[in-house]
């Protein structure tokens, strides 16, 4: 009996550790997050708060980066495989939309949204795909 107790109190630890312990799929965002924060960026999940994106999806994550482009006020949507401008329309019709357009064709398909407002650019994305898509969005959005 005195065998039997022991072997469950053992295996009740055994599991506690190994329930303690971070898989490595979450190390591997723990360590994306880590990289991200020194590049200046500030993470936030999506089920805390609330989100001015339109998608809902609670699998993407926030980024957020201080806006030091000249675009100060805009909302990009990705449709398919292009991001397509959801907000403000006026945007459109100006000279330096096309540049704009190209531009934002050459970020990663993880970007599902992009936010441009007068002191940062929050953009939604598929965290998975790691840290050297990450670096490539980074480039591209420095290229404003």
């Amino acid at each position: 009996m005195e065998l039997i107790i022991i072997l469950v109190v053992v295996i009740f630890l055994i599991g506690t550790v190994g329930i303690a312990l971070p898989s490595k799929s979450l190390r591997k965002i723990s360590d994306l997050r880590m990289n991200a924060s020194k590049m200046g960026f500030r993470i936030i999940p999506n089920n805390l708060g609330k989100s001015l994106f339109k998608n809902n999806d609670l699998s993407l994550v926030t980024y957020q980066l201080k806006n030091t482009t000249n675009l100060k006020e805009a909302h990009f949507i990705r449709d398919k495989s292009n991001l397509i401008l959801y907000s403000p329309l006026k945007l459109k019709y100006s000279d330096e939309y096309e540049d704009i357009k190209i531009r934002l064709n050459e970020l990663s398909i993880c970007v599902e949204e992009i936010i441009f407002s007068k002191s940062q650019i929050s953009f939604l994305w598929k965290e998975k795909n790691g840290l050297d898509e990450l670096k490539e969005i980074f480039d591209v959005i420095n290229s404003f």
